[in-house]
């Protein structure tokens, strides 16, 4: 597994994203989720129930504060301030980004796709931390996990040009970055800059991670955290 430390060391259990290589050594039998279980036992990571989402591109967001099943909840976020229970998302050149309020102890794991982050998902994940848990927004730190990256990320005109008029980052290169919108996102709602790290390493271009574009219809990476 990919240890994600730059957000781990604020106070995390653990966070990461399980690749190939994970899915591909060791993953089998039983459901998605069981097998995710086994895996990160294996990886001696204790990470007690389980939860993820119906992932449909969407700007939803799912709290969790009782020990409810959620699989079948559409949604592309979970946050919780339950300590000892693994959030987790599939992702396959989409980008993982984890959200953690270092002080008050409070997680999420949001799915930011193309159509995720033109809906601004992260910004509504924020904005349930500082309304719903009264997070203060200094206290915030936010780790933009590996994805297709603006290195990779060509479109057709039409599409680039959308996504430029609602805000999106386009390259030198007139290429969507995924990574930079994502950050000014954070920062237009006032997340510290240095509290935001980007992991800048792209599916597409890195065999170690399943990838849509290139190919991976319906394998996936998991990002998975932990208070």
């Amino acid at each position: 597994m990919l240890y994600l430390k730059q957000i781990e060391r604020f106070g995390l259990s653990f966070a990461g994203i399980l690749r190939k290589e994970d899915i591909e050594t060791n993953f089998s039998g039983g459901s998605v989720s069981d097998r995710i279980l086994t895996l990160l036992t294996q990886y001696e990571l204790n990470p007690g129930r389980l939860y993820r989402v119906k992932q449909e591109h969407s700007d939803n967001i799912y709290v969790i504060d009782n020990k409810e099943k959620t699989e079948q909840i559409p949604a592309d976020g979970i946050i919780t301030n339950i300590p000892g229970v693994t959030l987790c998302i599939s992702i396959a050149d989409c980008v993982p980004v984890f959200i953690f309020d270092a002080k008050a102890k409070i997680l999420g794991v949001i799915h930011a796709g193309r159509e995720g982050t033109r809906k601004r998902i992260v910004q509504k994940a924020l904005e349930i931390l500082t309304s719903k848990f009264k997070s203060n927004k200094k206290d915030i730190i936010a780790l933009i996990g590996p994805s297709i990256g603006p290195c990779c990320y060509y479109l057709p005109d039409d599409l680039l040009n959308l996504c430029k008029k609602e805000g999106l980052i386009i390259s030198e290169r007139k290429t969507l970055d995924l990574w930079i919108s994502n950050e000014k996102q954070f920062v237009d709602y006032g997340i510290n800059k240095q509290n935001i790290f980007i992991f800048n390493e792209c599916t597409f271009c890195n065999d170690d991670y399943y990838s849509y574009r290139r190919g991976d219809k319906k394998s996936r990476n998991y990002a998975v955290a932990m208070i």
